[in-house]
């Protein structure tokens, strides 16, 4: 059964955006099985009406995901669907774990799980410059495009950092796939940070663990792993495909 699942879901995921439609073969070649094996697949798959075979005798996603699309962002809670996972987090950090949002130049705090009560946390709905911080760098990094270079120059007017040095750490950033800061926002406070990843790949969110430094700092490697999994484990949640993103050893980020 679980095989069969498997094999169904392996057919939905060899559609892409650059290539929507897909002959038998190109279906066969991109999930690794038989030709014949994969006919039946997707036969089945085209009766039921999840596939449609076009007239060049291509097949493409039938209209059904839209529905299922539209069912699914009815009941997207990300504080539903990131509470349990912040919670395992937490629980093995021992440490505060806070979701967050970027916002226009700000960050939003979205969601807190406290393991040890912490001054000068962000609460619930709280807004913050996108700026200082795991969380702020986290997010200011995976911006798109359109957004970066307008927030860098606000960061960068209120922080009174280099351009180059602020350009660099992001990138460092990027290529790690989380942040840590010491002492940054707050003095005595260490966090590090995840992205949360959505279906098309896009950083709307990340999670972050944070606690006083003297705590943290001996334990940077461990929280790194653990914010990280649990960054992975709502994303999927949320339906975003295994990352790809090359991280660095957490040793790395001590340097």
């Amino acid at each position: 059964m679980m095989r069969a699942v498997g094999r169904t879901m392996a057919v939905f995921e060899s559609f892409s955006a650059d290539r929507p439609s897909l002959t038998l073969q190109s279906i066969a070649n991109r999930i690794g099985l038989p030709k014949s094996t994969t006919f039946r697949l997707v036969q089945s798959l085209h009766e039921t009406g999840y596939l449609v075979r076009l007239e060049n005798q291509e097949y493409c996603l039938s209209g059904r995901f839209l529905v299922l699309a539209t069912l699914a962002r009815t009941n997207l809670d990300i504080r539903r669907i990131a509470r349990a996972v912040m919670e395992d987090a937490a629980h093995a950090s021992g440490e505060t774990v806070t979701l967050n949002a970027a916002s226009g130049h700000e960050r939003v705090c979205v969601a807190v799980v406290e393991s040890a009560p912490l001054s000068n946390m962000p609460k619930p709905g709280e807004h913050l410059p996108l700026v200082d911080g795991a969380s702020a760098k986290l997010l200011l990094a995976f911006l798109p495009r359109s957004d970066f270079k307008e927030a860098v120059n606000y960061a960068l007017r209120v922080s009174g950092q280099r351009r180059s040095a602020l350009l660099t750490e992001l990138e460092r950033v990027r290529q790690a796939g989380y942040a840590v800061t010491h002492g940054e926002r707050v003095v005595g406070l260490s966090a590090v940070a995840a992205p949360v990843r959505d279906t098309i790949d896009d950083v709307k969110y990340c999670l972050s663990i944070a606690g006083p430094t003297a705590r943290m700092r001996p334990r940077i490697g461990e929280h790194i792993r653990i914010a990280t999994r649990a960054g992975e484990e709502v994303s999927r949640r949320l339906g975003a495909r295994a990352s790809n993103a090359r991280r660095i050893e957490p040793s790395a980020a001590l340097s």
